[in-house]
Formats: C-alpha cells, sequence, structure tokens
C-alpha cells in the first residue's frame, strides 16, 4: 500500500504538481508564520542550507566517488571572505556571498588542477619557476611600499605563498578512496593552521559580520541557494556528463576503458561542489554574526555533511534534503530534549546505519520497487510463457522494401560460451526462436546497434566490407574464445552516415582491418544470422549521445536502408538491469541480484509485451536510475526510433541473469502500413 502511494506520488505529473505546490508554501510560509513564527522561519532556512551542502558532498562522494573529508576548507574560506570584505572594504554581505563562492571555487580549481598532472615534470618546474618569479616580485613590491602587503606580516605571507604553491603541485586527484579522504582533510587542517595565526582575520579571535539583513531576506536567499543547487546537480546528472559520472564511482578503470576523461570528469565534479558548499556557508555566517577559525575550519561540518547524506540517500537528488530535515529535527529537538548534543547525533547514525543503510530514500526505493513486484508475482510465469516456437508474427510481413522485424537481445557471451549451463539455457533456446523468426522475415539487411560498442567522438559507422577474426571478451575470457566472419552492407553505412547531417550528428565511417568489433554484436550475429548470413549495417553506441538522439539515429537508419530499397531487420543489443556480480560465481547459480532488479525488469518487459508506449515513457527514467540499466537502455531508443508507430506488442521469447545482469530476447510485433 505504502509503496504503490509513493509509485503514484513519484509519476512525473504528479510530481510535479507537488513540487509546485511544496514550492509555493515555502514561498508563503515567513508571510503565514509572522513574527511569532520567526524561530521556525530560521528552522527552515538552516535546512536549506544544510541541504545545499549535503548537495555539495554527495555530487563529490554520492556520484562521483569522491569520498571527501574537507569540504570545511571552502566553509572557512567562503565565511572569511565575506567577513574580511564586510570589515576591511564595508563590501555588503550579498556580495561577499557571491565573492565567497568564487573564491572556493578558484581554491578548489588550484586542487583540481595542479600543473604537476596537466603537462608532465618540464612544465611542473615552468610553474614552480613562475611561481617564485612572481613571489620574488611581490617582496620586491613591499619592501617599497609596505601598505600593500594584504597577508599582514612576513610570517603568515610567507607561510601562505608556501602553501598555496605546495597545493598547486599536489596531484590530489589521482588519490582515491581513504588517500583521497585524508588528503582533503589534511589540507583543511594546514588552511586552519594559517588562518588561526593570520592578524587579518583575528589571529584566531575570529572576526564579526556587520549586516541589516532580515530574517526573512535571509530565509529566502537560501531558498534560492537551494533550489539553485538543486537545478545544478540535477542538470549535471542529467547531461552528457550523469552516465559518465557514475562510470568514473562504479569503476575508473572502466571508465577510461571506454574512453571517459576520468580526470576531467572528476575535476569538474570538485570544482563544482565547491561555491556550492561556498554559497551555504557564506550565508550562514551572514546568519552567525561571528566566525573564528575553529568553528569555520572544524572537521563537524565534515561530519554533519557524511550524516546527512548517508542518512537521506546517497547518491540520489533529493537525499541530501531529506537528511537535512532528520539532521536538523536530531539536533535542534531530539538532542534539545536531554541535551546529549554530539552524542544524540551519534546515536542517530549508529541506528540509521542498522536499520537504514541505504538512508531513507533507499527505503523508498525498496517500498516503491516492492509495490511494482507484487501486483506481478501472479503472473511470473506468465511473462515467460509465450510460445518457443512462435515465428508467424514475421512471415505475416508483406513482400518489398521495409521493416520486417525487430529484436531486442542481449550481448553477454556467457550463453554462447556456456551453453549447457541450465541458468543460461532459457536464453539460448530464446535466440533460437528468435532466429527461426528472423529467417522467415527473409530481410536483405540487419541493422545493428550494439551497447558494448564504446565510442566518444562523434557517430562511428562499420563500412569495412568483410569482418572476419577471433575475439576474446575481456570480462570472460576464462570461458573462451568467440570466432565472427560476416559481411557489411557499405552503401547502406555510408546513407546512414550521410542521413546523420539532418538530424545534427556528426558521423564518420570506420574501415581499418583488424579494427576491434565488440562482443554483442558478435554474440547476435553468431545467434540470429547463421543461416541467413545477412549483410549487417552496425551503429556504434556513443556514451554522450542522449536517449532522444538514439532513437533518432535508429529512425534515421531505417528510413535510409529502405530508401535503398531493402527488406529491413533492426536489433538492438543490450540487457536489462545492469548490476552484476564483482567476485567469481558458480554459474549455475547465477540469478538476478537483486529482487527489486528483478521487478523492475519484469514490469518493463510486461509493458513491451502490452506495447504500452506512454507507460514504457513515463517508466523509463525510473528504470534506468533503479535498475542502473545496461547502456541507459538506449539499445531500446534504438530500436524505438526503427519502428516508429509499426509495432504493437511483443512477445518475451526469454528472460533470465547474465552474472547477475537482466537480459532477456524481446520480439517485436511490426504491422507493416
Amino acid at each position: 500500500m505504502i509503496g504503490n502511494f509513493l509509485n503514484s506520488v513519484a509519476e512525473r505529473r504528479n510530481a510535479t504538481i507537488i513540487l509546485l505546490l511544496a514550492l509555493i508554501v515555502l514561498l508563503l510560509f515567513p508571510w503565514v508564520a509572522g513574527e511569532g513564527g520567526r524561530y521556525y522561519t530560521s528552522l527552515l532556512m538552516t535546512v536549506f542550507l544544510f541541504a545545499t551542502l549535503g548537495h555539495a558532498w554527495n555530487l563529490l562522494a554520492g556520484f562521483c566517488g569522491l569520498l571527501s573529508f574537507g569540504l570545511q576548507v571552502y566553509i572557512g574560506l567562503s565565511g572569511f571572505t565575506v567577513a574580511i570584505l564586510n570589515y576591511y572594504f564595508q563590501v555588503p554581505v550579498w556580495f561577499g556571498v557571491i565573492c565567497g563562492a568564487g573564491v572556493a571555487a578558484l581554491f578548489a580549481w588550484l586542487l583540481a588542477a595542479p600543473i604537476s598532472d596537466q603537462s608532465g615534470r618540464k612544465q611542473m618546474f615552468a610553474g614552480l619557476a613562475i611561481a617564485i618569479v612572481l613571489w620574488v616580485i611581490y617582496e620586491i613590491w613591499i619592501a617599497f611600499v609596505p601598505g600593500a602587503d594584504i597577508f599582514g606580516g612576513a610570517y603568515i605571507r610567507r607561510v601562505i605563498i608556501l602553501l598555496t604553491i605546495f597545493l598547486g603541485m599536489l596531484p590530489l586527484l589521482k588519490l582515491q578512496g581513504a588517500y583521497f579522504a585524508v588528503a582533503t582533510w589534511l589540507i583543511a587542517a594546514a588552511v586552519t593552521s594559517v588562518f588561526s595565526e593570520w592578524r587579518v582575520t583575528g589571529a584566531g579571535g575570529g572576526m564579526t559580520i556587520v549586516s541589516d539583513t532580515t530574517t526573512i531576506e535571509r530565509y529566502y536567499v537560501g531558498l534560492l541557494i537551494l533550489i539553485a543547487s538543486t537545478a545544478v546537480v540535477w542538470k549535471l546528472l542529467n547531461s552528457r556528463y550523469g552516465d559518465a559520472l557514475t562510470a568514473v564511482r562504479d569503476d575508473e578503470e572502466a571508465a577510461t576503458a571506454i574512453g571517459i576523461d576520468v580526470r576531467r570528469i572528476k575535476s569538474m565534479v570538485f570544482v563544482i561542489s565547491a561555491p556550492i558548499a561556498a554559497l551555504a556557508a557564506g550565508l550562514f555566517y551572514v546568519d552567525s554574526v561571528t566566525i573564528t577559525p575553529p568553528d569555520a575550519f572544524h572537521i563537524r561540518w565534515s561530519a554533519y555533511v557524511v550524516f546527512i547524506v548517508v542518512a537521506g540517500g546517497m547518491g540520489t537528488l533529493s537525499g541530501p534534503i531529506v537528511g537535512a530535515i532528520a539532521f536538523v529535527i536530531i539536533q535542534r529537538f531530539l538532542a534539545g530534549l536531554w541535551g546529549g548534543g554530539e552524542l544524540t547525533l551519534g546515536l542517530a547514525s549508529v541506528l540509521l546505519i542498522l536499520l537504514l543503510p541505504r538512508g531513507i530514500m533507499g527505503l523508498v526505493q525498496e517500498l516503491r520497487a516492492k509495490a511494482v513486484s507484487e501486483p506481478r508475482v501472479a503472473r511470473k510465469t506468465s511473462l515467460l510463457s509465450s510460445s518457443k516456437t512462435k515465428v508467424a508474427i514475421s512471415t505475416m510481413i508483406p513482400d518489398g522494401p521495409g521493416l520486417v522485424a525487430a529484436l531486442m537481445v542481449p550481448g553477454s557471451p556467457l550463453p554462447t560460451l556456456q551453453s549447457t549451463n541450465p541458468t543460461w539455457r532459457d536464453i539460448v533456446d530464446a535466440f533460437g526462436t528468435a532466429r527461426a523468426a528472423l529467417e522467415a522475415a527473409n530481410p536483405d539487411v540487419i541493422l545493428v546497434y550494439s551497447g558494448q560498442w564504446m565510442a566518444v567522438l562523434d557517430q562511428p559507422w562499420q563500412t569495412s566490407p568483410h569482418l572476419h577474426g577471433t575475439h576474446v571478451d575481456e570480462n570472460w575470457h576464462e570461458f573462451g574464445a568467440l570466432d565472427y566472419d560476416f559481411r557489411i552492407d557499405r552503401e547502406g553505412a555510408l546513407a546512414c552516415i550521410a542521413g546523420c547531417e539532418g538530424i545534427g550528428v556528426r558521423a564518420k565511417p570506420v574501415d581499418y582491418d583488424g579494427f576491434p568489433i565488440d562482443t554483442g554484436t558478435i554474440v547476435a550475429n553468431g545467434f540470429l544470422n547463421q543461416g541467413l548470413q545477412a549483410p549487417l549495417i552496425i551503429a556504434s553506441a556513443n556514451i554522450y549521445h542522449d536517449y532522444e538522439t538514439t532513437r533518432k539515429l535508429g529512425e534515421m537508419a531505417t528510413r535510409e536502408a529502405i530508401k535503398l530499397g531493402r527488406r529491413v531487420a533492426v536489433i538492438g543489443i543490450g540487457g536489462l538491469s545492469g548490476s552484476i556480480f564483482r567476485q567469481d560465481i558458480d554459474p549455475e547459480n547465477d540469478r538476478i541480484k537483486s529482487p527489486e532488479d528483478d521487478a523492475l525488469n519484469r514490469k518493463m518487459l510486461d509493458l513491451m509485451k502490452a506495447g504500452d508506449r506512454n507507460g514504457i515513457d513515463q517508466f523509463r527514467e525510473t528504470f534506468v536510475k533503479n535498475a542502473r540499466a545496461d547502456n541507459n537502455f538506449k539499445h531500446f531508443a534504438w530500436l524505438q526510433g526503427a519502428m516508429g508507430s509499426e509495432w504493437s506488442g511483443a512477445e518475451i521469447l526469454g528472460y533470465g541473469p547474465a552474472w547477475g545482469a537482466g537480459s532477456a530476447v524481446v520480439q517485436f510485433h511490426i504491422n507493416r502500413k
């Protein structure tokens, strides 16, 4: 019941309405609360601030795998930027908050882009030489104009300059895991020692920020910062960098192998998170009025944001907001009941880890997945009960050019290399049924989109007329090799390359002897094209193309092949849920990795079987996110574009695991007009 309610809330239309209503309530709250409710207005502002800090840390650790314990360095830098500008130059505090964000971003850039990591040893020493020359020039300048020394003393000046040079040469983002976490903490500690001795910042005594801002002003600024930071994170996750972030977090080596610039992704996230944290920190100290180095640079800030993100749900967009609400409730109310302070927060952390290891939003996702699976339990057998001999669907296709068949098949080599394994036998049999249907359709060309041929630059198409050789899969090499021999429809591929221009996609041919052919294409062709020996048109999967671009590619490729007078079959190669076992398992004990993944897979297959286009479109984003769908399910986008309105359902010929991931052989019903 709860899960069904949550699913209904999460539907796009309902979620949009709820968000708009929540925003209206938050906008009106200070005026409705009035003077008597100023405490609660301030409390809500605190939630906004900590949620924003949570976004900054979640972006680093939850989405990119950069476990940082040094977020407090941006909090201190931002707070003291506001204080220095306000005290010495009478700069308005809101302008100071913006400047604080800029200082934090600049400091993060200094850490993220060390000269030594960019251009080798020669440029490292060149950069060092430039820094020393600038330092000498500055020393000479202030010797003649002492008042120009912004640092307030020779000792602190030289410490800051030496620290800046060191940080600028530190290859921080080369570190991983605990090493990165400790390094960020030590950097924050080093900066703390500087501010504790610097007379400009009170030499440890701190500073006072003077402003005439009101509680309502600070409330709305906090709300604006939270909305802006949420929008930035959402936009980043839904941009072409979203998949790259997940890839870097899950496996840096694998991400590098498919062409992702890991260092660029890390640097981008590292620099973006800094001003997000700094904006919240600047507002916090405008509200607090006083700032001291021991408070601003204290490691408890990192402890707070870790609690917020873990409690809310690490790696989720709404997790930091939910976690901030939980944090404020625990810190302000529960701790106040018995005066436990930090002890209350510690006990709450232990309980959350024990009871909700995936956080509050993790529990929400589990309830939603359970609700998805419950109504389908009785149909678990019927989903896969399609006759393994149904080929009449394709034989009803009329003669002449046009779309004659469409299939979605997995690209895992396991059913090929271990075809007798009982857990993979269902997929092997399903491939046999699909092959019979394909032969009955008698296509002139097979359009193939494989999620395993990864590309980064442009849209490559295979144009080498004859491809043959032996391939060893990088993950399953111990199971044996794959031989392949197939022909390419070069004319059709060149037509597709020309057609890419019309949809705004840059494309290029691939015609090299010995060019590596991906496992998925070899597996699909080996299973499906044995008797036909039909030529292929093979499109790569550019990791930066979104779902809509891939759909347009499928539509364009089918159209271009039909224009050449071809009877066309389209194949989308890819799986369902993408989580696999990261350790060796007994192949006979293979299974879908989690019940949640299984439930999500079955719902998607049911929607395909029913031909429910709207249902698929509404469910797809949830499926991609929660099931970590293979290649963001773009192989189905290719099929959607290729089939257009000419499909009215599907037969699920086989469904099963592939080392924990979900795989299925699906034959779509084609209704030629």
